[in-house]
């Protein structure tokens, strides 16, 4: 006859890898994340096109694209959809007229407000307990795997995913 395992048994011997525990936080927050930018009609890959455009207003959707290294067939289809919502617009470029600059619109803008301050609250809900030394320490680090990785500054894997995958932040 075997003994049940104690609650707490699991929690004793939880993994410390690095590995493990940014796995744990990264799919928490990214779940977390979207739940809280569908309260807005809105998801991440969505959130970050939208931050994109507005810091590089009048670039192409190819370089905007390159910039965050999302496939080209992945942006045409973010673009489509917030172009289909009022968010941004194609506009020819003035120095290509082939080629489509971005630029949100009054919409887009506001609502970029909106996500950014859900973001902001995610924020504040994932480093609750923490001094603002303790997470200035924990961007600093996790900056130093984003570069010893060469992930790239800004750049997020979810954004290569299939487009009818909205779960990553």
């Amino acid at each position: 006859m075997t003994t049940p395992r104690r609650a707490g048994a699991a929690r004793d011997k939880a993994p410390s890898s690095v590995g493990f525990l940014l796995s744990q936080v990264g799919i928490y927050a990214s779940r977390r994340f979207a739940e809280r930018l569908a309260v807005i009609d809105l998801h991440p890959p969505l959130f970050r096109v939208l931050n994109v455009v507005d810091a590089a207003e009048g670039r192409s959707q190819q370089a905007i694209g390159e910039a965050i290294q999302a496939p080209a067939s992945r942006m045409v289809a973010i673009v489509d959809e917030l172009e289909r919502r009022g968010l941004v617009e194609r506009r020819p470029h003035p120095g290509d007229r082939r080629v489509h600059a971005l630029y949100l619109t009054d919409e887009g803008r506001e609502l970029l407000g909106r996500a950014r301050r859900i973001a902001h609250e995610h924020e504040q809900e994932i480093t609750r307990g923490f001094s603002a030394a303790d997470r200035d320490r924990l961007v600093a680090l996790l900056q130093k795997i984003v570069e010893a990785q060469e992930i790239g500054p800004g750049v997020h894997p979810g954004l290569s995913q299939p487009e009818d995958d909205h779960s990553q932040a």
